[in-house]
Order: structure tokens, then sequence, then C-alpha cells
């Protein structure tokens, strides 16, 4: 059993950003974050002063255009309430694009968080079985350099360190890629750079047309190092 600190009540909430609410950024899901919950009558704590906050903390916020079935936050309480109450509450005020799925006390930080996976749906011009033995070839070998801007400048990266497993596969016309990345803050690895390293390593996505190439992403679970599950 929990148990609960009651001079600190973080309570953690589990949550999906699906479909159109995966082209609002941090900063507007925060803002529409803080305006569920106050509509909800959740005993939110706030600062003291002249201009109180609430505490309110995200763990591996996304990138515009990534959708996720595995968010999560973290809000301080003035007082305890029951979780799956919270939960409720925070449905019913919510779109069907962004629902929460768990809430409970939690045990462990967000610091603790080390893995995160994700799967890649890739439509590009040449996919086949082939292209997708390619991109396996490419995300397993023993280095994974990429052009990446840096705070000196651009640099070439080798991102492989930061890729647990990574398997492409051809289906339903398209290749998908079942990846875990490194979550760890210092050292976060954005899908969005697979993607890069597979433009430059096996030419996928490189048509101007944006209406016959597209990919999309999803996150679907978070992991401590063990990879066991986040919680």
């Amino acid at each position: 059993m929990v148990q609960v600190n009651q001079t600190k009540l973080f309570l953690r909430f589990k949550f999906k950003k699906i479909g159109n609410l995966q082209y609002i950024s941090h900063l507007d899901l925060v803002r529409t974050m803080h305006k569920i919950i106050v509509r909800a009558g959740l005993p939110l704590w706030y600062t003291e002063g002249f201009n109180p906050k609430p505490k309110m903390i995200f763990a591996a916020p996304l990138s515009i255009g990534t959708e996720s079935v595995c968010e999560f936050m973290d809000i301080r309480l003035n007082e305890y309430m029951d979780p799956e109450e919270a939960m409720s509450r925070l449905n019913a005020n919510m779109t069907a694009e962004m629902q929460v799925s768990e809430a409970y006390y939690p045990e462990t930080k967000f610091t603790d968080l080390a893995w995160l996976s994700y799967t890649i749906t890739v439509n590009t011009t040449g996919a086949s079985p082939a292209l997708a033995e390619q991109c396996n070839a490419a995300l397993n070998a023993d280095k994974v350099e990429i052009l990446k801007k840096t705070k000196s400048g651009e640099a070439i990266v080798d991102i492989r360190p930061l890729i647990r497993t990574a398997d492409a596969v051809f289906t339903d016309g398209n290749i998908r890629i079942s990846c875990v990345l490194s979550a760890d803050p210092s050292s976060f690895l954005n899908p969005e750079y697979i993607i890069k390293a597979l433009r430059e390593k096996c030419g996928i996505l490189s048509s101007n047309d944006l209406t016959s190439e597209s990919y999309s992403i999803m996150r679907n679970s978070a992991h401590l190092a063990d990879m066991s599950e986040f919680k």
C-alpha cells in the first residue's frame, strides 16, 4: 500500500493526448490542464505571494505532432482526494482525445523514468520488406550517427547508445518501427531523430510531395531502468 505524504500531496495522472491534440504546444497543454483541474474542482495547491501558481509537473513533454497514450502529470493538492474521484472529475471535463486512464499517489519520481517506447509509422515511396530490413540494419548498427544541432553549432552525434531496441517491419504498405528510446533528461532521445537517421541512411521520406509521403509517432509506454513499468 502506498504511504501518502500528507504534508506534500502529489497526485499522479496517466493520460492520453491523441488526434488533433497532438498539435498543441506543451505550454498550451499546461494552460489547458490548469483550466480543466479548476473546472473539475480539484483542491489544487498554489504558491503564496502576489502571483500564486499551481504546482503541476509533466514527465518528458511531447514534441508537437506526436501522439501519446502514456503521458504523466503530477499535481500538488492542498488536501487528500480519492484518486478515482479525481480521475472521474477530470475525464468529465475532457474531450475524447484527452482522457485520464490512471490516477494514484506515486512512489516514484519523474527522474526514475528511463525509457519510453514508440511506434513510428512511415508512409514512404519504395516501402517494401527490403527497405524495412535496411532500416533495421541502420538502427541496429554499432553506430547511428546523425547531424544534430548542439549549443555550439552542428555536430555529428552517435545516438546508438540511446536506442535500447529498434525493429522495423513492412506492413500494410508502410514501414512500422517499434523502438525503445532513452528518456533520461540528460540524454533524452526525441523519436524525430529516428526519422532523421533513416532519412540520411535509407532515403525514406525523400520526396518533397507531402501528399505522397508522411509519418506518425505514437508514444506507447514508459519504463524504469530495468524495463519494468513506470508508475
